[in-house]
């Protein structure tokens, strides 16, 4: 896994402050340590409706953005709704922080 223990710690209180105590998981190319690179791909399962959703990845890029910097992060929330291909792929190969 190729995030800091400093990064990791900032997703879980972000997660934990916007999607209170919802599962969080890293998933894609940041789990691969022979790759370079890559966006930070996360993954969280919550009941919120859809309405509180898009204001909490909002909330939660930002505050993430302040305090590891700019980096490009992808937040996939799945809130009981289909079950997508992304949310099988990430619940599968992803690792809870």
């Amino acid at each position: 896994m190729r995030l800091s223990e400093h990064i990791r710690r900032e997703i879980k209180l972000a997660a934990q402050r916007y999607f209170k105590d919802a599962p969080v998981y890293l998933f894609g190319s940041r789990l691969d340590d022979a790759r370079r690179g890559g966006d930070i791909d996360l993954y969280i399962e919550t009941a919120m409706p859809d309405s509180e959703v898009a204001q909490a990845k909002i909330k939660m890029t930002a505050q993430l953005y302040r305090r590891i910097g700019e980096r490009k992060i992808d937040i996939v929330v799945n809130n009981g709704g289909a079950m997508l291909p992304i949310f099988q792929r990430a619940r599968l190969e992803g690792v809870p922080l």
